[in-house]
């Protein structure tokens, strides 16, 4: 389920007879490397937006009170802890709106987190079977996302350091202290791929995710020894 791929290019120059000239000066022997590494895993905190909308038309079926109830009941029916379970803005209060023709209506909009593909499947189902039907996959995150982002991180600079050792030891040389290190504009951030929610309720289909994506990408500048 996780995939560690490292791909670094180099560029590298040196002089000849640069070898006693101080690490500042612009002569100095060095090479150039990027470092990249790039970690795929599967989303385990999944947030699902789920919306409530009531008519004032006079059927007390179809206030947010009675469907918050039906809500938690069978969020509760598939084992979902409530506690999961929070308004979208903790502070927001039901948002009234009028709309020609059709009087008053009222929204309520909620936030609910799981953790598998499995319990966003049987969600999506028992919203389906209790007749609530706006209802979307909002965010994906990971239990472990600031250790994976420093493994990512880690491993992209020792692609660096690897790659420029073993193309200086091609020519009988080593790589000294780093003079510059880098992290890539626009790879600092780790990259999170869509959601894709591809069951089909009516069907009882199944559930799938595209993994959350994690990459950086590092500039090294090494002195030559």
């Amino acid at each position: 389920m996780k995939k560690l791929i490292v791909a670094v290019v180099f560029a590298f120059c040196c002089s000849a007879n640069a070898q006693n000239i101080p690490a500042d000066n612009d002569n100095t022997p060095y090479i150039e490397v990027y470092g990249t590494a790039e970690k795929e895993v599967v989303p385990d905190i999944i947030y699902i937006a789920i919306t409530l909308q009531e008519k004032l038309n006079g059927k007390a079926d179809y206030t947010i009170a009675n469907q918050e109830t039906k809500l938690k009941k069978a969020l509760q029916g598939i084992g979902v802890d409530l506690k999961n379970l929070s308004l979208a803005d903790a502070s927001s209060e039901i948002i009234k709106y009028k709309r020609k023709d059709k009087g008053i209506e009222e929204r309520q909009e909620y936030l609910l987190k799981v953790s598998t593909a499995d319990e966003v499947r049987k969600v999506f189902e028992a919203l389906h079977n209790n007749d609530i039907k706006e209802a979307s996959i909002s965010n994906v995150d990971h239990t472990q996302i600031d250790a994976l982002r420093k493994e990512v991180r880690i491993a992209a600079i020792k692609a660096a350091k690897e790659k420029a050792t073993y193309l200086l030891q091609a020519i009988g040389e080593q790589p000294g202290k780093p003079l510059v290190i880098t992290e890539e504009a626009g790879r600092a951030v780790p990259q999170y791929s869509n959601v894709a929610f591809t069951g089909n309720l009516e069907t009882n289909a199944g559930t799938d995710f595209k993994k959350i994506t994690i990459k950086f990408s590092y500039y090294v500048k090494y002195s030559i020894k």
